[in-house]
């Protein structure tokens, strides 16, 4: 795995971001995804302290058994937990917080001391993010990616001009490595989320 060199990138990225990204919770985040990384455990122990690991796999079987065991791991390596659209599975396991898909609506409020991330694609779900209550957006696709193919990437350009004018910080997510991260630096740009990029061979 490579999260130290992604761990170093996210840091880059932090420390340019000015003192919206400085103040966000993490710099980094792991997303599980049954099919791409299909050992989620394996791979919240390579973490550094203070990223943060996202359960998505809405539809796994056992789910609440896969967050009892990611929210294990993550309380003894010092990581935070975020569980994807369920607010009630997060508290039953601990978690620090939950994720929103941008489909997701919650139907009760959060608990004042769980952080909220969401995700986001464009100017009007970075606004609606912040309505909900987020902390942070993971903003996507900022480069080509094999998760989604047929979705047109922002690129570095528009990526910088979202994120600059986000009432959020945002982490990169969506192609995004330790060679290209640097590209998306500037106001707002907190880190990088990723799932292949911590597998993928250098």
């Amino acid at each position: 795995m490579r999260a130290a060199n992604l761990a170093a990138a996210a840091q880059r990225l932090k420390q340019r971001s000015g003192p919206a990204g400085a103040a966000a919770p993490f710099s980094l985040a792991f997303l599980t995804d049954r099919a791409r990384a299909p050992h989620p455990l394996l791979a919240a122990r390579a973490l550094p302290a203070g990223s943060a690991v996202i359960l998505r796999d809405y539809e796994a079987p056992r789910r609440a058994a896969l967050a009892a065991q990611l929210q294990a791991v993550c309380a003894s390596r010092g990581l935070m937990l975020l569980v994807g659209a369920d607010i009630g599975l997060a508290a039953q396991v601990g978690a620090k917080g939950v994720h929103f898909p941008n489909w997701f609506r919650p139907q009760n409020d959060v608990p004042d001391d769980m952080i909220v991330s969401a995700a986001c694609h464009d100017e009007a779900e970075l606004n609606a993010a912040k309505a909900l209550g987020a902390h942070i957006a993971l903003l996507s696709p900022a480069f080509p990616t094999r998760s989604h193919p047929e979705a047109p990437p922002l690129g570095p350009a528009m990526f910088r001009s979202l994120a600059t004018s986000s009432p959020l910080p945002v982490l990169g997510l969506g192609g995004v490595d330790e060679r290209n991260a640097d590209q998306l630096a500037g106001p707002n740009v907190a880190g990088i989320a990723a799932i292949g990029a911590f597998f993928r061979e250098s």
